[in-house]
């Protein structure tokens, strides 16, 4: 073989490759890709919230009175829905900053020795996990340096107040469709909502429109969007060191913001297969 291609004119074993690297091949690539998905990746599917607590006024977004009883109904379907998942692990974002002060609060709730904060880790994370007779639970958190406030002074600083507008507006109408939805049907339809591909896009536009804020001598938009991909890096680490098997099925409960970036590096993962929430909320 090695002498037939060392007569081989070159320009014909180029073609040769293009060729055999056409559609064919990619299909059974894919094919292997799917096959190997079912038998050799962790599944990972990502609940994207708007926070049930520490609203941001700069989007006009509702507070969720979460007390009340139509709410509480509404929680406890959507545990039920999650259920489907069968998740083996469940990873959250906050409020806690460590694994040991959220599975301290987590064995205090098993215990009946702790009242649930508003926070979608208590209402939701800890709710699943017991009905599920998870031990403990996991701590997909990193910190960010996310310095908006710094690229609006920047904007109104250098007449770029146009982007910093559109941006809000982007951002305050996704807050707005989701509270409608929420006023109008259920905490299950706006989270349907919410983690729609539509949604998950038009919320990842306001951080590609916030990086045309700045200058060629300060290029501030993209630094503070850095920050956001990086942040989205080690949240994505946090999640892979809980992909020990094939078997593991991780549930993680993350803002909204940050499935476009996250799906993706699952996706593109080689130990872990993202599963489509939406499914579960249908």
């Amino acid at each position: 073989m090695k002498f037939f291609l060392s007569k081989f004119p070159v320009f014909l074993l180029l073609l040769l490759l293009n060729i055999c690297s056409q559609r064919p091949v990619e299909r059974s690539t894919k094919h292997s890709e799917k096959a190997e998905k079912t038998t050799t990746k962790a599944s990972v599917a990502i609940l994207g919230m708007l926070h049930f607590v520490s609203k941001n006024n700069t989007v006009s977004q509702e507070e969720t009175d979460i007390s009340n009883l139509k709410t509480q109904q509404e929680i406890k379907i959507l545990v039920s829905k999650l259920k489907q998942f069968q998740p083996t692990k469940i990873a959250v974002e906050r409020p806690y900053r460590s694994e040991e002060e959220l599975n301290r609060a987590y064995q205090q709730f098993l215990h009946g020795n702790y009242e649930l904060t508003d926070e979608e880790t208590d209402q939701l994370a800890f709710r699943l996990a017991k009905d599920l007779g998870h031990k403990k639970l996991y701590l997909a958190y990193a910190p960010v340096n996310f310095d908006f406030e710094s690229a609006m002074e920047f904007a109104s600083q250098h007449d770029q107040q146009q982007l910093v507008d559109s941006i809000i507006s982007n951002a305050r109408e996704l807050a707005q469709n989701y509270d409608r939805i929420l006023a109008e049907k259920s905490l299950t339809a706006a989270l349907l909502y919410l983690n729609s591909e539509e949604a998950i896009n038009k919320n990842h536009f306001g951080y590609l429109l916030t990086t045309q804020i700045g200058d060629e001598e300060n290029r501030i938009g993209t630094e503070i969007v850095g920050e956001w991909y990086k942040s989205n890096l080690n949240i994505y680490r946090n999640i892979q060191k809980l992909a020990n098997s094939k078997d593991d099925r991780i549930l993680v409960i993350y803002g909204q913001g940050h499935l476009k970036i996250l799906g993706q590096l699952i996706e593109d993962s080689r130990d872990m297969e993202l599963v489509s929430i939406e499914q579960f909320l249908e």
